[in-house]
């Protein structure tokens, strides 16, 4: 009687049980490679479970049971046709996208796949694998070997296939599969070399189980805090559902004031809200497609426009009411953005990118808003994605132009200062609005390099026109958040003064009030630079958000520009006129030069004058103009005279 060692098989009945178990009852979305994992974890059971009872049969040796051993063997041979097969569908579902792409692989493999399990059915007759003798013992046939072989080859194809597709698998599937086709073989060789010792089944198990912790592991592609999907696995799911041709209706949360709750209220507050905004969307979706694709960032898909329009709905609620803490009531405001028929978009980057802009729509606000995705906004963000796109080539072939706007002085009647501002100019959209290229340059960390090629043109501008200087005092120039803080970059600025043979006193670089107000130390020394060279710095768009004048003092300006939005009522409330005039009356006491923006009529530069405004820039005296047209401009000025309708 032959004596097998059943405890590795035993074993791996165990763990693959336990490993389909929680594949099973895991949260997660349907795609090709989970359905065909799964249905490999059943074969694999199956091929464990009969092996089992093959060698308890064989290990008895009993005539009786020889056509009851004989079918088992048969039938387990036939599964372990099956287990290599899967194998290969399995590793080459992890490089495609779509059931579609799946389904050709399975029938494809499934021609070799099912002439050998004609040849396993054939055995019964010609015993060309295995056969039992008149007393039921075991013999092998003289082609036992093919079943190995045709293991092997299949192996061999998953091998050369991780490696042709290396870069569309990843590094950590493709290593993943080397790793289960080296476990099995060596398993596979173990046995070849004791018989006794029944470890393929055993070497499977393992090799499943590396699957399902490293490809299929329920906590490498969900959010910790919520226990939602994150944005790894949105991808991936998003993609497959464009290649199903799957209809997608898309609903994404901003809880933006987040950080405002964590800051007064503590973090756990802010997580037990993420927590609350999860619960909320799992209950009304009536699938598991909900997403965290981000610290405030919630998405939920629905397949049909009724079922979006209620989820919708309910969101919109839930962040209507007030919520209460610890006895403290407090509003959690949201920007919810609708998208219907997303899956037109065909990427996710795009879909992301779409949510981005809706967002950027909305202005601040304390409140809940909603911002629904029509023909409108996909034109504008459209617009956009093609200047984004634009902007990569404006770069590399230096396309931007730079105007200027000319500062007007009551005192002198004439323009004595110049404002270079950048323009870009599209081939088939015009004049691309500078708030808009310029936030796509901040956003994809361009800004510097633009900055750079245009302050070169301005300095050579102002060498090729040097008589302008004795009338034009300084040129201001723009300089964002990151250009500031790039190191480097004002060094190199500083240099190209210098390699101009220009004053560092005629040029006055302005920082925004917003880069004031969030004041450290990186900036005092960026702009202790450029102060320290002669360089004169101009606090700009004063009155647009939340600086004060603490903030102003903390940094060398010597000129402050009031934003135009403080001119909006001037001449007709005498409150805003009298808040503007005190704001004048301070900064001037304070020994800086005041300029004021956005002048657009007679009154308000007569109303200016008498509160001793003198520097004035608006649309009244100048827009901003080419190069040529701002030399034509000031020499069209003479003593004073304006000449303009």
């Amino acid at each position: 009687m032959m004596v097998y060692n059943m405890d590795f098989l035993i074993a791996a009945l165990v763990f693959l049980s336990l490993i389909l178990f929680h594949f099973m009852s895991q949260k997660r979305l349907e795609n090709a490679t989970s359905s065909i994992f799964r249905i490999f974890i059943v074969i694999g059971i199956l091929d464990v479970l009969l092996d089992i009872f093959c060698t308890v049969l064989i290990s008895w040796e009993r005539e009786e049971l020889a056509i009851l051993t004989e079918a088992a063997l048969t039938l387990l041979y036939f599964l372990q046709v099956l287990v290599p097969y899967a194998f290969v569908c399995y590793a080459k579902s992890l490089r495609v996208t779509s059931q579609a792409q799946a389904k050709k692989i399975i029938f494809f493999w499934a021609i070799p796949t099912c002439i050998m399990e004609i040849l396993v059915i054939g055995n019964l007759w010609n015993g060309i694998f295995f056969s039992l003798d008149p007393q039921g013992i075991y013999i092998r046939g003289p082609f036992y070997l093919g079943m190995y072989g045709f293991a092997f080859f299949c192996v061999l194809v998953a091998m050369i296939d991780s490696i042709m597709y290396c870069k569309k698998l990843g590094i950590r599937k493709f290593i993943t599969i080397w790793e289960f086709m080296i476990i099995a073989l060596v398993c596979v060789a173990i046995q070849a070399y004791d018989n006794d010792i029944l470890m393929t089944g055993f070497g499977l198990c393992l090799g499943i189980t590396v699957l399902y912790l490293t490809i299929h592991n329920p906590y490498g592609y969900m959010d910790s805090l919520t226990g939602m999907f994150d944005k790894q696995y949105f991808e991936h799911w998003f993609l497959e559902q464009v290649e199903q041709d799957t209809r997608m209706h898309l609903i994404s949360i901003d809880a933006y004031r987040l950080k405002n709750i964590n800051k007064i209220m503590g973090n756990s507050v802010g997580d037990k809200m993420l927590v609350s905004i999860a619960d909320l969307l799992q209950r009304i979706s009536l699938s598991h497609q909900v997403f965290r694709i981000g610290s405030n960032r919630f998405l939920l898909v629905t397949n049909s426009l009724e079922e979006y329009e209620r989820c919708r709905d309910e969101v919109q609620e839930f962040f209507y009411r007030m919520f209460e803490e610890d006895g403290e009531r407090f509003r959690f405001p949201a920007i919810i953005c609708g998208i219907l028929d997303c899956d037109k978009l065909k990427e996710c980057d795009t879909v992301l990118a779409y949510i981005e802009y809706l967002v950027s729509l909305v202005p601040e606000t304390e409140d809940v808003t909603l911002v629904q995705g029509d023909d409108r906004t996909l034109e504008g963000f459209r617009y956009e994605q093609e200047i984004e796109r634009f902007l990569n080539t404006a770069i590399e072939e230096d396309l931007f132009e730079v105007y200027y706007q000319p500062v007007f002085s009551i005192k002198t009647g004439d323009y004595v200062t110049l404002e270079a501002l950048s323009r870009l100019r599209h081939p088939t959209f015009g004049m691309v609005p500078p708030e808009i290229f310029i936030d796509i340059a901040e956003k994809n960390r361009t800004i510097a390099q633009i900055g750079y090629l245009q302050f070169r043109k301005i300095c050579r501008f102002i060498k090729e026109n040097e008589s302008m200087m004795g009338r034009i005092h300084n040129v201001k120039v723009n300089l964002s958040p990151l250009e500031l803080l790039k190191t480097g970059h004002i060094s190199s600025l500083i240099e190209t003064i210098k390699q101009y043979e220009l004053p560092f006193s005629y040029f006055q670089f302005e920082i925004t009030e917003t880069v004031a107000t969030e004041y450290r130390e990186e900036l005092r020394i960026a702009i202790s630079e450029l102060a320290n060279t002669g360089i004169g710095i101009c606090l700009d768009d004063f009155g647009s958000g939340y600086a004060n004048l603490n903030a102003v003092l903390k940094l060398p300006f010597s000129s402050i520009k009031l934003d135009r939005s403080l001119m909006e009522g001037i001449c007709e409330d005498p409150q805003i006129a009298l808040f503007y005039r005190n704001i004048v009356s301070i900064f001037q006491n304070m020994g800086f030069n005041v300029i004021a923006e956005g002048v657009e009529t007679k009154e308000e530069v007569e109303l200016l004058g008498k509160w001793g405004v003198d520097m004035i820039q608006g649309y009244y005296f100048s827009k901003p103009l080419s190069e040529q047209k701002i030399l034509e401009s000031l020499k069209e000025w003479k003593s004073g005279e304006k000449k303009h309708e």
